[in-house]
C-alpha cells in the first residue's frame, strides 16, 4: 500500500519539497531524504493504518518531516547537505558557469610567476653542479636538499646522526653560495 502511494504521489511531493525550500535546488534531496525517514519510521504500521482511516497523516508526516529538516540548523540533513554544499555560491549566483570558469582559469594565468620558475631551475642546477664537484660542495648540497624536505635542523640531525650544529653551517653556506653562483648569472633580485 505504502509502495503505491509513493508512486502515485511522487511528483507531488517533489512539489511540496520545493515549495518548503522555495525552489532551492536540494529540494529533490529533502524529498529523498524525508521519504527515506519514513521509510525507517518505527511507527509506519501505526501510520499506514491512519492513512487508511484518516486521509492525509502520511501526508502531514512527511510534509513535518521536511519543515523540521530544512529549517532545523541542528538536523541532519542541514548538518549534511545544506552546510556541506558542495557549490558554495548557490543561493545567488551573478555569472553563468561558464564565465565563472572563465574568470577562474584567467586568474590561474594571471598569477603563475615564471621568473619564480626561472630562478628555481637555476637553483636545481646549481645544486646538480655541487653535486658533481669538491666533497665539501656535495656535502653542503646533499644536506641543503635533505633540509628542504626536513626543515628542522633538530630533527634532521636525529634522523642522519650529523650534529645540529654542523648542519645549519652547511645550510647557511650553501644558501650563499647559491646566492653567489645566481648573482654571477645575473640574478640578484631574489
Amino acid at each position: 500500500m505504502l509502495d503505491r502511494w509513493l508512486q502515485e504521489n511522487y511528483l507531488e511531493i517533489q512539489q511540496w519539497a520545493k515549495n518548503i525550500t522555495k525552489g532551492d535546488e536540494l529540494s529533490v534531496d529533502l524529498a529523498h531524504y524525508a521519504v527515506e525517514q519514513l521509510l525507517h519510521y518505527k511507527k509506519l504500521d501505526e501510520l499506514i493504518v491512519n492513512e487508511s482511516y484518516q486521509e492525509g497523516s502520511i501526508r502531514g508526516w512527511l510534509l513535518a518531516t521536511m519543515r523540521n529538516s530544512w529549517f532545523g540548523n541542528k538536523s541532519e540533513f542541514s548538518r549534511y547537505y545544506k552546510l556541506h554544499r558542495a557549490d558554495i555560491g548557490s543561493r545567488k549566483r551573478n555569472m553563468s558557469p561558464e564565465k565563472f570558469s572563465a574568470l577562474l582559469e584567467q586568474q590561474k594565468q594571471d598569477q603563475y610567476d615564471y621568473y619564480k620558475d626561472e630562478v628555481i631551475e637555476l637553483i636545481l642546477e646549481i645544486l646538480d653542479e655541487m653535486d658533481k664537484t669538491r666533497e665539501r660542495l656535495w656535502y653542503m648540497s646533499r644536506l641543503f636538499r635533505m633540509w628542504l624536505e626536513t626543515p628542522n635542523f633538530s630533527k634532521l640531525s636525529r634522523e642522519t646522526g650529523i650534529p645540529r650544529t654542523s648542519i645549519s653551517q652547511a645550510v647557511e653556506e650553501c644558501r650563499e653560495y647559491i646566492l653567489q653562483q645566481l648573482k654571477q648569472k645575473g640574478i640578484d633580485n631574489v
